[in-house]
């Protein structure tokens, strides 16, 4: 029955992979669309700001940002789990004795107080991953209405429609490298979308971002990050969480994590 099972999912794994490489090899036909309407204009704004030159080089500092963020947590939680390896190790032959066995639990419980805090770390260097996002992308946006309005008025548009509310499909294509790269077909003439026109008017400024750092939410929201990018990173992933340990007269064993460390 296993063999049975192992060869059905090999099966539906290929038929998967199958299906993928045939629609990368065949996108639907696209449609021939009707004349574009006078003055109607539409705009990507997401993709306005991320394929921009500012929007790039923002991106590519926030996966910095986070970079550093990761080193940082990742070596306090290793340090955590050396020493919860340690006192774990030293349980039982420290209890050995009434003295013995308050000392080792103070250190269990200085631990776990080193752990509420590292969790705690965690936690708070998520949200100024994603608040610095967050003011980078709305810095993005707030350069990029000076050439959007450019672009309108060359354009003669009489109203913009936003490309977000648009009926559209992801569909892939094959990029110069030889690579699937993944695209948005979006339901509208193309002649009516100023979405490239606008990240051409942006580039030729030459503009980016000033220099930003991460948000810090031990700081007022005034000495926070500078004006910030797009892009979205996601937030830093968390180190190695290590459950603190349990006093008892066997060998320890971590307790749940989370969990305070118990003592008799």
């Amino acid at each position: 029955m296993k063999k049975a099972n192992l060869f059905l999912i090999a099966g539906l794994a290929a038929l998967t992979a199958g299906a993928a490489n045939a629609q990368t090899a065949a996108a639907p036909t696209p449609p021939t669309f009707g004349a574009a309407i006078p003055g109607q204009c539409v705009l990507d704004e997401q993709a306005a700001m991320t394929t921009s030159a500012m929007g790039k080089a923002a991106s590519q500092r926030l996966v910095q940002l986070k970079s550093v963020v990761d080193g940082e947590l990742q070596q306090q939680g290793t340090a955590l789990e050396t020493e919860y390896k340690t006192l774990a190790a030293n349980q039982k032959t420290q209890a050995a004795t009434p003295a013995g066995k308050t000392a080792w639990e103070t250190k269990a419980q200085d631990w776990a107080k080193k752990r509420d805090a590292f969790q705690g770390k965690v936690q708070q260097r998520q949200q100024e991953m994603q608040y610095t996002q967050q003011e980078v992308m709305a810095a993005i946006f707030s350069k990029m209405i000076p050439n959007i309005n450019a672009v309108v008025t060359q354009k003669g548009c009489s109203t913009v429609v936003s490309a977000a509310s648009l009926l559209s499909y992801d569909t892939t294509t094959t990029g110069a490298d030889g690579k699937p790269v993944a695209q948005k077909f979006t339901y509208v003439n193309p002649a009516m979308d100023i979405t490239s026109a606008v990240v051409q008017k942006m580039d030729s400024t030459g503009e980016l971002l000033p220099a930003f750092d991460r948000v810090s939410l031990d700081q007022p929201a005034a000495q926070g990050a500078a004006a910030a990018p797009a892009g979205t990173p996601k937030p830093a992933a968390a180190a190695p969480k290590p459950a603190a340990p349990k006093p008892a007269a066997a060998a320890p064993k971590p307790a749940a994590a989370g969990t305070a460390p118990k003592t008799n």
